[in-house]
C-alpha cells in the first residue's frame, strides 16, 4: 500500500449542474431514498417502509415520552421524519443518495433524539447514529458522524424519568469538496437488546448555499451573514455570531465556522469598489505548507491543514448591496516538507518508487530518506517506510499438551512472527475461548470432539501460507452430585463419605477429590440436608399386654404426636408417566390404549401414590432457544426473599408465586419478552396446576434426570436438557427484587439477575 501527502490531487470535473440534486428529506418514496429495518442486531435486514417505524409527521404536537416537552416540528419546518418508535427490540435506517450541488453544498440537518436509558452494558444501549459517507461507504470527514447511546453523557441532553432526550439541534457540514460527486446521508436508530427499551429520532435536512451573503448596506456599513446552524463562528473582526457588520469600503470578511461534531471551514466575502469578476469560477492550486497564497483574488496566510483545503470567497460591489455576488472556490493542496511513504512487499523482490531503488530485498524493515525539489517547495523530504515480509511462514510446531481433560481450558501456541496473521482450524467439539485469530489459543475440549482431535493453525503474511497440526487425546472428567438427607444428631457413611455427627439443621456440602487414570478430575459432591429430629417419647399403659387386649399410647414432648402407619410398597416411582386423566402408567407398559401423556413423575411422597411431575417440554417461545427472562422489573413478586441456599431449599411455594407472576405479567406485558400466553401460562394451564418449580424441586428433578429423560424420550417429548455449559433453569424461588435462584448443568444452584435469560420447565402436583 502506498501513501503520500505531497502528491497533487487529480482534478475532478464537476458533473453537469442539471444532475446535481438535493432530496426532499421528508419524501420517503423518492428516488435515492432507501428505508430499511430489522432487529436491534441489524437495522439493514429488510428494505421497505415499516409502518410506525418510518413516519412523516406534518402536524404539530409534543412527544409524550419527554413529558410533552419536545415539539414534533422545529421552528420553520412543516414536516419531519420520525425514525423508530417506543417499541423495544427494533432498529431502523434511512439512507439518502444524491449528488452535491456546487451552489448549495452545505448540508443542514435539524434533529432531535429520544432514548430510554435502561442502565445496560455499553453494547446494549438504545442508540442514534447520523453519518455522511461517500459512494463507497467512507466518512467524508472525521467529523461527519454523530453517534450517541442512552447511557452516555450527551451534550445538551434533558431527562424525563428514565428517558434522555436532546431537543431540536442544528448540524451543518460543508460538502464543497464533494461538489458534483455522489454522497449518502444516513440515519439509524436502535432499541436495546432485551426488547424493553426504545430509541428513536426526529429529523429533516436541506442543502443551502456555501457563500456569505450581504445586507443592510447604508453607505457606511454592510452586514455579512454566514449559513446558520453551526456551533460557532469566528470573524476576522472578532465577532462570534452568525452575522457581522463591516465598513462599506473595499474589504474582506472572513468567517471561520465550526460544526456540532468539530468540522471546520472558512468562508470569505470581499467588497470591491467596481469591476466584479464576470462569473463564478473554481480554481485548483498547490502551495508549500509555510508559504502565503496570493492568487485568484485570494489572500491567505499559513498555517494550513496538510492535503486538500477548500476556500470560498464571494465578491460584491461595495456600492450596490442588492447586487448578486460572484463566487470563487479555491481547492488548495498544501504540501508538507516531510512526507511519509509506506509500502509493503515480499523478500526477494525489487522496489522502485519515488526515487528509491532496491533489489532482491531481504526480510525486515527499511527506513530511508530522500530530498527532492517539488515546486513551490524548495525542498521536500520523502521518508520511506518499507516493510519486507518473509515469503512464507517458517515451519513451526504447535506447543501444548498432547493428553488433556474435557471441559478444562488448555493453552496452545506457535512462535509469533511480525506481520503474520493466524487462523485456528478446530474440529467439532473444540472451541477457542479467546477467539481463533491469535498465535495463542485457549482451547476447550468437550466429549463431542473426535478422539484424537486434530487441531491446526494457519499463518499468512501476504507472501505465503503455512499450516501446522497437532493430534490431542482428550478424556472426560467426572463430576458427580449425590443428594441425601439425615436427621440432626446423625452421621452419614454412604457413597464413600464418612460424615461425623451433624447437630445443626441446613444443607451442607462435602467433596471428595480424586483423579482418573488419565489425570482428569474425579469429583464427588455430597449435598446433605440435615433435618430436625422429632422430639417424641411414647408411654404404653400397661407395658405388657395379652393377645387380644388393648392399651393406650401417649406422645410426650412439645407439640409431639405420632401415627401408626403400616409399611406400604410404593405404587408410583420416578420415571412413571402421568396421563391427562391423572392415571399412572409404567414405562414398560407404554404406550397404553386410550392414554395421553401429561408429564413424567420425578418425586413421590411417603404415601407412595402422590408427588410431582415435570412437563413434557420446556416453555415455548422467546428469541434465544426457548430461554426467557424471569422478569424485567426490579420488584418482589412474592413476600419471601431467600438469601442463602440453605433458606432457599425450604421453599415449596412455587404454585402461588407462578400465579402472582402471571398476573403481574398480564398487568405489565411490556416488561417481558412477550405476553402471558407465550412466557408463562395460559389460564387453562394455571387451572390445571402447572407452575414454575422451586429450587428444591429443581434439585430433586436433577437427581433423577436419567429416569425422567428416558420416559420423556419414550413418549416422544423434549428432554430435560441444559443445552451447553452456560444454560440454566429458572426456579420460582426469589433471592431479591432483581435476582432469582436457578440451577445449572452441574446441579449447582446460584442466583442470577431476573432480566437475564434461562430455560423454564413447569411442574404440577398429582
Amino acid at each position: 500500500m502506498k501513501r503520500s501527502l505531497f502528491i497533487a490531487v487529480c482534478l475532478l470535473a464537476f458533473l453537469a449542474a442539471g444532475r446535481a440534486q438535493c432530496p426532499d428529506f421528508t419524501d420517503l418514496t423518492a428516488p435515492g431514498v432507501i428505508c430499511q429495518y430489522g432487529t436491534f442486531v441489524n437495522p439493514f435486514q429488510y428494505t421497505g417502509i415499516a409502518v410506525n417505524r418510518h413516519t412523516v409527521i406534518t402536524q404539530q404536537g409534543t412527544d409524550p415520552s419527554t413529558n410533552f416537552q419536545l415539539p414534533f416540528l422545529p421552528p420553520g419546518e412543516s414536516a419531519v421524519v420520525r425514525l423508530g418508535n417506543n417499541t423495544g427490540g427494533e432498529a431502523e435506517a434511512i439512507t439518502y443518495q444524491f449528488i452535491v450541488d456546487p451552489d448549495h453544498s452545505i448540508l443542514l440537518v435539524k434533529f432531535a433524539v429520544v432514548l430510554e436509558d435502561p442502565h445496560h452494558v455499553f453494547w446494549d444501549q438504545p442508540r442514534f447514529v447520523m453519518r455522511v459517507i461517500d459512494s463507497v461507504g467512507n466518512l467524508v470527514s472525521s467529523c461527519s458522524e454523530y453517534d450517541v447511546r442512552a447511557g452516555w453523557e450527551i451534550p445538551g441532553v434533558q431527562s424525563a424519568g428514565n428517558v434522555r432526550w436532546r431537543p431540536w439541534t442544528n448540524f451543518g457540514l460543508d460538502l464543497t469538496e464533494y461538489a458534483g460527486q455522489q454522497i449518502r446521508v444516513q440515519f439509524v436508530t436502535y432499541d436495546c437488546a432485551y426488547y424493553a427499551h426504545f430509541g428513536y429520532a426526529y429529523f429533516t435536512a436541506s442543502c443551502i448555499s456555501n457563500n456569505l451573503s450581504i445586507s443592510d448596506c447604508d453607505g457606511q456599513s454592510v452586514t455579512f451573514s454566514a449559513p446558520q446552524g453551526f456551533s460557532s463562528y469566528e470573524w476576522n473582526n472578532g465577532d462570534t455570531t452568525s452575522s457581522s457588520v463591516y465598513p462599506q469600503v473595499p474589504s474582506t470578511a472572513t468567517c471561520h465556522i465550526t460544526s456540532l461534531t468539530g468540522c471546520e471551514f472558512t468562508l470569505m466575502g470581499t467588497l470591491l469598489p467596481s469591476g466584479l469578476p464576470a462569473e463564478s469560477a473554481v480554481f485548483y492550486d498547490t502551495i508549500c505548507e509555510d508559504h502565503p497564497y496570493h492568487n485568484h483574488l485570494f489572500d491567505l496566510s499559513p498555517p494550513y491543514q496538510p492535503g486538500m483545503n477548500v476556500f470560498n470567497q464571494v465578491f460584491y460591489n461595495s456600492s450596490d448591496c442588492s447586487s448578486n455576488g460572484v463566487s470563487y472556490t479555491l481547492y488548495l493542496t498544501v504540501l508538507q516538507h516531510y512526507n511519509d511513504i509506506y509500502y509493503t512487499t515480499c523478500e526477494g523482490l525489487d522496489y522502485h518508487g519515488y526515487g528509491f531503488h532496491y533489489t532482491n530485498l531481504p526480510a525486515g524493515q527499511i527506513l530511508d530518506t530522500l530530498m527532492i525539489s517539488l515546486p513551490p517547495c524548495d525542498s521536500v523530504f520523502l521518508i520511506l517506510h518499507l516493510t519486507v515480509n518473509p515469503s512464507f511462514m517458517p515451519t513451526t510446531a504447535i506447543s501444548g499438551d498432547l493428553i488433556v481433560c474435557d471441559e478444562v481450558a488448555h493453552v496452545y501456541s506457535v512462535a509469533p512472527m511480525n506481520g503474520t496473521t493466524y487462523q485456528w482450524i478446530l474440529p467439532t467439539g473444540v472451541s477457542a475461548l479467546n477467539g481463533n485469530s491469535s498465535h495463542e489459543a485457549v482451547l476447550y475440549f468437550t466429549p463431542q470432539a473426535p478422539n484424537p482431535a486434530v487441531i491446526q493453525i494457519t499463518g499468512s503474511n501476504g507472501c505465503g501460507t503455512k499450516t501446522a497440526s497437532l493430534m490431542v487425546e482428550h478424556y472426560p472428567s467426572y463430576h458427580i452430585i449425590v443428594k441425601d438427607t439425615i436427621c440432626s444428631g446423625g452421621t452419614y457413611s454412604e457413597n464413600g463419605f464418612n460424615v461425623p455427627v451433624q447437630d445443626s439443621m441446613g444443607i451442607y456440602t462435602f467433596t471428595q477429590n480424586s483423579s482418573t487414570l488419565h489425570g482428569c478430575d474425579s469429583v464427588i459432591v455430597l449435598q446433605l440436608m440435615v433435618s430436625e429430629s422429632p422430639l417424641l417419647e411414647t408411654l404404653a399403659q400397661p407395658t405388657e399386654i395379652c393377645a387380644g387386649d388393648s392399651t393406650m399410647l401417649q406422645a410426650l414432648g412439645e407439640g409431639a404426636s405420632f401415627q401408626i402407619i403400616p409399611a406400604l410398597e410404593a405404587e408410583v416411582h420416578a420415571g412413571d408417566i402421568l396421563c391427562t386423566d391423572y392415571s399412572i402408567v409404567k414405562p414398560a407398559d407404554w404406550p397404553a390404549p386410550g392414554k395421553t401423556a401429561k408429564g413424567v413423575v420425578f418425586y413421590v411422597d411417603s404415601t407412595g401414590q402422590h408427588g410431582w411431575a415435570v412437563a413434557l417440554q420446556d416453555v415455548p417461545g422467546g428469541p434465544f432457544n426457548n430461554t426467557i427472562a424471569w422478569s424485567y422489573n426490579n420488584v418482589m413478586i412474592g413476600s419471601v426473599s431467600y438469601s442463602t441456599i440453605r433458606a432457599a431449599m425450604s421453599d415449596l411455594n412455587g404454585l402461588a408465586i407462578t400465579q402472582l407472576l402471571s398476573q403481574y405479567n398480564l398487568q405489565y406485558p411490556h416488561l417481558y419478552l412477550g405476553n402471558a400466553t407465550t412466557i408463562f401460562l395460559t389460564a387453562d394451564e394455571l387451572a390445571a396446576g402447572w407452575y414454575v418449580p422451586t429450587i428444591r424441586q429443581l434439585y430433586i428433578m436433577f437427581c433423577v434426570k436419567g429416569q425422567v429423560n428416558a420416559s420423556l424420550q419414550l413418549v416422544g417429548s423434549t428432554l430435560y436438557n441444559y443445552v451447553g455449559t452456560s444454560s440454566k433453569y429458572w426456579s420460582s424461588t426469589e433471592m431479591s427484587t432483581n435476582k432469582a435462584w436457578c440451577l445449572d448443568y452441574a446441579g449447582t444452584a446460584s442466583t442470577t439477575i431476573k432480566m437475564f435469560d434461562a430455560r423454564v420447565r413447569f411442574v404440577c402436583d398429582f
